[in-house]
C-alpha cells in the first residue's frame, strides 16, 4: 500500500514537471514568434548611397523651355456654375476657366464637341465633390488649378494643357 502511494505520487509530479515544461515551451514559441512578426513589420530601412529606380510614374519630367516671344494658346472653358459638397449648408459656386495648351492641335481637340463635353464633364464632377472649405483658401484653389490639369491630361493623351487659370471665382 505504501508502495502504491509513493509510485502515484511520483506519477503526479512527473506529470506536473511536464505541463510545466510544454507551458514554457509554449511561452517561448510565443514569445519568438511574437520577435519575428515584429521584425518582420519593421520596414526596410535603404541605403542612402542607393537610389530607387526611376519607373515612367516615378521620373521627375523635364522642365519645359518656353519661348517668350510666342503668345500663350489659350481656350475658354464654358461657365461654370455648381453646387458644392457641403452638407451643413447649401453653397455654390461660380468659375470662368481659361486653359493654356502647347500647340494649336491641342487647342483643336480640346474645342471639339467631344473635347469640349469631355472637360467640362471632368471639371463638373470634380468641383460638385469639393467643399466651400476645401477651396476657400489659396492653397485650396491651387490644389484645384493642379488636379484640373492632372485629370484633362490624363483624359487627353500627350499632356495638351500646360497651366489652368481662374478668371472668375465666386463661391458662397
Amino acid at each position: 500500500m505504501a508502495d502504491a502511494k509513493q509510485t502515484e505520487a511520483k506519477k503526479s509530479s512527473g506529470n506536473l514537471m511536464q505541463i510545466i515544461i510544454v507551458a514554457l515551451l509554449v511561452l517561448i514559441l510565443a514569445v519568438g514568434g511574437f520577435i519575428a512578426w515584429k521584425i518582420l513589420q519593421t520596414p526596410e530601412i535603404m541605403p542612402t548611397d542607393t537610389a530607387p529606380a526611376q519607373t515612367a510614374e516615378t521620373k521627375i519630367p523635364e522642365a519645359e523651355v518656353e519661348d517668350p516671344s510666342v503668345p500663350p494658346i489659350l481656350v475658354d472653358v464654358d461657365n461654370i456654375t455648381i453646387n458644392l459638397a457641403d452638407e451643413n449648408e447649401s453653397r455654390f459656386l461660380r468659375a470662368k476657366i481659361k486653359l493654356e495648351v502647347r500647340t494649336e492641335e491641342d487647342k483643336i481637340r480640346l474645342t471639339s464637341d467631344l473635347g469640349k463635353a469631355k472637360v467640362n464633364d471632368l471639371i463638373l464632377t470634380l468641383l460638385s465633390n469639393k467643399t466651400f472649405k476645401e477651396i476657400r483658401t489659396a492653397q485650396g484653389k491651387y490644389a484645384l488649378k493642379e488636379e484640373i490639369v492632372f485629370r484633362i491630361n490624363k483624359a487627353f493623351s500627350g499632356k495638351p494643357v500646360r497651366r489652368m487659370y481662374f478668371t472668375d471665382f465666386v463661391s458662397q
